[in-house]
């Protein structure tokens, strides 16, 4: 049985939910219960965090998705992890000798992750030599070794964002120059927007953190740490929008928007390519490809229906599309061989 989109999103929002209830309630009844009662509490909170939440996961996320069982271990290693950092002393003996029961196995899967390393690599080297795309050639690297299950695409997904985030100084190899690249980030406005959510989620970090510490360091310090992620996650979509122009080869045309999309096109697929304003209204079958939600200015209608791959979704068909190009006018002429109207 497939799940469909909206039940996927519903698990995934459900165990999400439950571990910020789990954190939120335990570090609540620790700091305000009877202090007589703080080690049952501390201990329940210890149940719940090791025991509670993995359970919930296997039941949302690795049984629904026929996920494998040992990637519970997984989850079950970073839960005890944070509450080694958030429980008192008392609890902790208890995580060290859990931790001691669940080395082997972790032990067994890190050695078999490593083994696979070099088929990824081998697989990852030889999908750049036919055509360099970092994002979907990591993605379908791991896949074609580990499969294609959601813990990979989540994987897969998080190396990229952090690759991209930390490493959005480095430029990425030159393109051959007979391949024509046109950029999609310029014209959308994004780039101001960007610099406007940077800056107000640093205030904002500072600003929570400091107002945390008040009540819990180690909260402090986790939600602090979830939004440093937070900053790096926009900070590696706007390096890939940047250094993952549209591009046009020898009788293909890449349609691509950073991490978000990709599809591949014949030439000869293409129907037709017009110039649209920003009161044009795209159908309910149309794919929405622009950097923001309503910045595009071609509409491209093909013959006949392409597949877009998405990292963070199920691909998609269309029979058209909109986007913004930065050189809307060069684009229409090269493709249309006249000029737009």
């Amino acid at each position: 049985m497939t799940l469909s989109l909206s039940s996927v999103h519903k698990n995934i929002w459900l165990i999400t939910f439950t571990a910020f209830a789990i954190l939120g309630a335990g570090l609540f009844l620790m700091h305000h219960v009877n202090p007589q009662k703080s080690g049952a509490a501390a201990t329940g909170f210890m149940v719940d965090m090791v025991v509670t939440f993995p359970v919930a996961y296997y039941f949302l996320i690795i049984k629904p998705f026929k996920q494998k069982l040992w990637r519970i271990m997984l989850v079950v290693t970073c839960c005890c992890g944070v509450a080694y950092l958030i429980l008192p002393a008392a609890q902790r003996g208890y995580i060290i000798q859990l931790r001691k029961l669940t080395a082997g196995l972790e032990l067994g899967m890190l050695i078999y992750c490593i083994s696979k390393i070099r088929h990824i690599k081998k697989a990852y080297d030889a999908l750049q030599a036919e055509f360099p795309d970092v994002a979907f050639n990591l993605h379908k690297s791991m896949a074609m070794v580990l499969g294609d299950g959601m813990p990979v695409k989540i994987m897969a997904s998080e190396i990229t964002i952090v690759r991209f985030g930390l490493l959005c100084f480095k430029r990425e190899k030159e393109i051959s120059p007979e391949i024509k690249r046109f950029s999609i980030h310029k014209d959308s406005g994004y780039a101001a927007l960007f610099g406007v959510i940077m800056a107000v989620s640093v205030i904002e970090m500072v600003a929570f953190h400091l107002f945390l510490t008040r009540y819990s360091i180690i909260a402090a310090i986790i939600v602090t740490i979830l939004s440093i992620y937070g900053c790096l996650f926009i900070t590696g979509d706007f390096s890939a929008l940047v250094k993952s122009p549209v591009l046009l080869l020898e009788n293909k045309l890449l349609l691509r928007a950073g991490l978000r999309y990709r599809a591949l096109v014949k030439l000869g697929n293409i129907a037709s390519v017009e110039k649209v304003g920003g009161s044009f209204e795209p159908g309910v079958q149309c794919f929405k490809g622009g950097v923001m939600k309503n910045t595009f200015n071609i509409l491209i209608t093909f013959k006949e229906p392409v597949t877009v791959e998405r990292l963070y979704r199920k691909p998609a068909e269309t029979s058209q599309m909109v986007l913004s190009i930065d050189e809307v006018d060069e684009f229409i002429k090269i493709l249309t061989g006249s000029n737009p109207v």
